[in-house]
């Protein structure tokens, strides 16, 4: 197990429904808003490891920010989305 910690990502494309994915990519929240804002501000594709639930194996997602209009991230600890941060 990871001591990064488990970061949530919600993502609202150009077209389509929202998403949110989980990640333990980042070493801190500070350091997930840092590089989602890069890529945001810059239209870059991020690939970003999927933590899967319980015994699922966990999975990649490409994004590629030039088709997101909107972006929040908030940790696993957050109870909800309300206590996130959009970028």
């Amino acid at each position: 197990m990871s001591d990064k910690p488990e970061i949530h990502i919600w993502l609202q494309p150009v077209k389509g429904e929202p998403l949110t994915v989980r990640t333990g990519d980042f070493a801190t929240l500070e350091s997930a808003v840092v590089a989602l804002n890069e890529a945001f501000d810059e239209g870059r594709t991020l690939r970003l490891r999927l933590t899967a639930p319980d015994d699922a194996e966990d999975g990649f997602a490409l994004i590629n920010f030039a088709h997101v209009v909107a972006v929040k991230v908030w940790p696993e600890a957050a109870k909800g989305a309300d206590d996130g941060q959009y970028l």
